[in-house]
């Protein structure tokens, strides 16, 4: 009797320490997916990524040396698999075959259809349209052999000011948070 009790009791302490690892974990930056924020982009944690997903290589070193030469962001066609991939807002990327390692993808681009004179609508609403036109080109399967550690970013004029200019390009790039070189492609083929 004494060994049954003793042994719930430690049943117990395990199952505690666990429920509080698993909320703990929960509560951490870095390990919820991105989400809006008041600032209009999508919030990329930059903390330490969690452990690697289950049957996936090792991470690799966290410098990627570019090797093929950057093309403007706006003569990239959605598809385009970019070498390496330090900001959504850089103004030329390395384009290399998507069968080669690489960072990050271009899974969609376009324009947006609002008028040059529209007023701002906010980057809440930008998030909005700007995620429900890239997601159609996303490969889910691709998603679900990443699973959490799937980050987008989306690319647009995303102040008052950019979007006086008159621009309404949109972009959506598609990357891992950990980093790992990819090959193959995230997007869905028309």
């Amino acid at each position: 009797m004494l060994l049954v009790g003793v042994t719930a009791a430690v049943a117990i302490a395990l199952l505690v320490v666990g429920v509080q690892s698993v909320l703990g974990a929960a509560g951490k930056p870095g390990t919820a997916a991105a989400a809006p924020s008041g600032s209009g982009s999508p919030v990329v944690p930059r903390a330490e990524p969690g452990p690697t997903p289950r049957g996936l290589p090792p991470r690799p070193t966290p410098t990627h040396v570019a090797t093929a030469p950057a093309q403007p962001i706006a003569s990239l066609a959605p598809g385009a698999c970019l070498q390496t991939y330090d900001s959504k807002w850089a103004p030329a990327y390395p384009v290399v075959d998507c069968s080669a390692p690489h960072i990050a993808q271009l899974i969609a681009a376009g324009t947006l259809p609002q008028s040059a004179s529209a007023a701002f609508p906010g980057t809440g609403a930008l998030d909005t349209q700007v995620g429900d036109l890239c997601t159609p080109s996303l490969n889910w399967h691709w998603v679900a052999v990443w699973n959490e550690d799937v980050q987008l970013d989306l690319r647009y004029p995303d102040t008052a000011e950019k979007w006086a200019t008159g621009d309404r390009a949109y972009y959506c790039i598609v990357y891992t948070f950990s980093r790992h070189e990819l090959t193959g492609s995230a997007r869905v083929e028309p």
